[in-house]
């Protein structure tokens, strides 16, 4: 006979541990604060928690929101608690990785997390509106994190209608095939890569300007380019006319590197120019994790899905990006 599985934390309340101090306790979902602590408890609780290696990011996120209720800042009276970045400096903690726990645990009562996910299901989540019907979902099919990522993205996409035009693929030189193009909303490119060609820096100049004019005002670009120092520098001197390069993201991945060196660090990630218009609409990232630079997506392999060249993107990199 199997067990059903608790739906809810706190359907256990046996697990509590105080040792944090009396008013806090923790759950394995979260932490509750019992009345008013003072600063000094407050203190005391955060200076314990940072000596506790395995500590939940739950805890990290609702420790830092009950201090943020008790004692907000007030302009008024000149009373300020410090901010999280303070904060964050002060025990040892990653400022970003604090703030997104203390989001996190925001978007959650602690009567409603689940045991049976990890807080990355809730990261992934946090910023929908019907974030706690996708993990009933993921909770019911077993869906790791990455599968819950995955339907989210499938679930903004429009029903296949069979009487749209079909997409065009042309094998033409970019030479021939770029004047022809009209403006565009989106340009995602993965050109060749320094070493592939002789010279990065005139082949570079030489494309990517009558590429991003194809642009419209109100569009954007990625592109997908090799880490190496010189491939970059040659890139980033290009002006790039009407468009913002507003950020350069990051693909990094696990299973494929570039050439070896004695001498240097193996490439295991790639660069991707991303460029905005001066009239884009906001981005459309309603998962936690499409807003962040950094990509951790492995590349296409046996294991992975289907690979018919070298440097091929993975299809979830691609669906983060247009999705």
């Amino acid at each position: 006979m199997t067990k059903k599985k608790t739906s809810r934390a706190l359907a256990r309340p046996s697990v509590v541990l105080k040792i944090l101090g009396a008013p806090f306790e923790l759950y394995p979902t979260g932490l509750t604060v019992i009345g008013k602590p003072t600063q000094e408890e407050y203190v005391q609780a955060f200076t314990r928690l940072s000596f506790i290696e395995s500590a939940s990011s739950w805890w990290w996120g609702d420790l830092a929101l009950a201090r943020e209720r008790d004692y907000p800042d007030d302009p008024e009276s000149g009373f300020k608690h410090g901010s999280l970045k303070e904060l964050a400096e002060r025990y040892g903690k990653d400022y970003g990785a604090l703030a997104n726990c203390q989001y996190v645990a925001s978007r959650y009562e602690v009567s409603l997390r689940s045991e049976t996910l990890a807080f990355y299901h809730y990261q992934i989540a946090a910023p929908l509106d019907d974030r706690l019907e996708w993990l009933k979902k993921a909770e019911e099919n077993n869906w790791t994190a990455a599968e819950l990522a995955k339907q989210i993205r499938l679930s903004k996409l429009l029903p296949p209608h069979f009487e749209i035009t079909k997409p065009t693929i042309a094998k033409e030189d970019y030479k021939e095939w770029l004047p022809k193009q009209p403006q565009c909303d989106l340009l995602l490119t993965d050109p060749p890569y320094s070493t592939e060609i002789d010279d990065v820096k005139a082949f570079a100049l030489d494309w990517l300007p009558p590429a991003l004019a194809k642009v419209k005002s109100s569009g954007r670009a990625y592109i997908f380019i090799g880490a190496y120092p010189e491939e970059l520098k040659a890139y980033l001197a290009i002006n790039q006319n009407h468009l913002t390069l507003a950020d350069i993201l990051v693909w990094a991945y696990q299973n494929t590197i570039g050439p070896s060196s004695k001498y240097d660090y193996n490439l295991n990630w790639q660069a991707i120019l991303y460029y905005r218009g001066p009239d884009a609409p906001e981005l459309d990232c309603p998962i936690l994790t499409e807003q962040f630079a950094v990509h951790e997506v492995n590349a296409p392999d046996g294991r992975t899905g289907i690979r018919f060249s070298k440097w091929q993107k993975p299809d979830e990199l691609a669906e983060r990006i247009i999705g």
